[in-house]
């Protein structure tokens, strides 16, 4: 029997007392306990960044004399406590503009870029896990144009029948690629992190 929906679970509750802004913070955090993926000096682009935690765990990580940038086609609240946040309110499938907006922050390309994008959920769970494939390809080619050489790339994917689609791409692009469930994901939660490391290459693109 399923264990029950619980909405303000232990770290719901946690996350309220140390000051995150979602439960999702601890997602990133177990995955940098392992993987150690974000170091200090480094740049970073977090995709779908609203309402912002994953912002807060880079930002002390990095350092202040480094970026990190949160881009969503949501509003993210701007009041944080770090002066190395960056936030752009925008899609970031609009090359064009993104690029404009890194540019103003003398940045081309990024040591690291993470995601913790969702689709909008339909309660149908082959749509929802086909629609995060489908986004998570299209971030892929975000990280073809703005991740460097060797750079890293952790992915939030709705697993499913069509996971194989998005693996075949990213394997092709990254030397090693990694799945993980951290703990403080939901037990009826289907999702996993994909930690992509060392980017095989540049990729030449006009945009």
């Amino acid at each position: 029997m399923p264990k029950a929906f619980i909405v303000h679970d232990p770290y719901f509750k946690k996350a309220k007392e140390l000051g995150y802004r979602a439960r999702s913070a601890f997602k990133l955090l177990e995955i940098q306990e392992k993987f150690h993926i974000i170091e200090p000096g480094m740049n970073v682009l977090d995709i779908a960044s609203a309402p912002g935690s994953f912002l807060q765990v880079i930002a002390k990580i990095i350092g202040r004399e480094s970026k990190v940038v949160g881009i969503d086609i949501q509003k993210i609240d701007k009041n944080f406590w770090y002066p190395n946040v960056y936030l752009l309110q925008e899609d970031v499938f609009e090359f064009e503009k993104i690029k404009a907006y890194f540019e103003t922050l003398g940045i081309s390309q990024f040591d690291l870029i993470t995601s913790d994008i969702a689709p909008s959920t339909t309660g149908m769970k082959w749509v929802d896990q086909y629609r995060s494939v489908e986004l998570n390809l299209a971030i892929l080619e975000v990280a073809k144009v703005f991740l460097k050489k060797w750079g890293n790339l952790v992915l939030k994917v709705f697993v499913g029948e069509d996971v194989d689609d998005l693996m075949g791409p990213v394997k092709q692009n990254f030397s090693k690629v990694v799945r993980m469930k951290p703990k403080a994901c939901r037990d009826r939660s289907f999702e996993e992190y994909f930690i992509c490391t060392g980017k095989k290459e540049e990729v030449e693109r006009i945009i």
